[in-house]
């Protein structure tokens, strides 16, 4: 048979159970052994955790004092976190930050900036996605597929003005505006 192992090659033991006696005002003091292996100080918070499928356990975790630094590995350099920021940022957002022809949309303090003759609250600018688009440099326009308006712009389909230059789509607006008057005339006449 073997030698007994030494008191210093025991395994140290995973869980401490220690009775504590629960006071008036449902107040608990800890015993000293649990306090100095959770690192506890006076003043330190604690989460108590109950699970209601076994009611017979409560478990007290720690809250750190502050996350500073718990990060410092996981990113390479700042540019890194700033991605990363960027990133989880946008996940926050409750609109896309990009048109689907990849035009930026206007953030909250942007539409603000770009629409100074409106009122911009955040109710609003969650209720009008016009106030989510940017306007044209060139027409003035606010639109929320710019990328195609600015093609549209260069390639002479639109003028200065952001009016249609094509004779054709041009004829084809006079005859919607047209039956349009036609209707309304109608309906007063009624």
């Amino acid at each position: 048979m073997g030698k007994p192992a030494s008191p210093s090659a025991r395994a140290v033991p995973l869980t401490v159970d220690i009775e504590v006696r629960l006071r008036d005002r449902n107040q608990l003091t800890l015993p000293d052994r649990i306090v100095e292996r959770m690192h506890l100080a006076p003043g330190d918070r604690l989460v108590a955790a109950f699970d209601v499928a076994d009611p017979e356990v409560v478990r007290l975790r720690k809250i750190r004092g502050s996350y500073a630094g718990i990060g410092a590995t996981l990113w390479k350099d700042e540019a890194d976190v700033r991605t990363y920021l960027e990133k989880e940022r946008q996940d926050w957002e409750p609109f896309p930050r990009y048109a689907e022809d990849g035009t930026r949309l206007l953030t909250f303090e942007d539409s603000k900036r770009a629409y100074p003759q409106t009122e911009v609250t955040w109710d609003r600018y969650v209720s009008e996605p016009k106030l989510r688009w940017p306007k044209c440099d060139i027409c003035g326009r606010s639109l929320a597929l710019m990328g195609r308006h600015t093609d549209a712009h260069r390639s002479g389909l639109l003028d200065e003005r952001g009016v249609r230059t094509d004779p054709g789509q041009k004829a084809r607006s006079r005859r919607r505006v047209a039956k349009w008057r036609r209707s309304v005339s109608a309906r007063k006449r009624r």
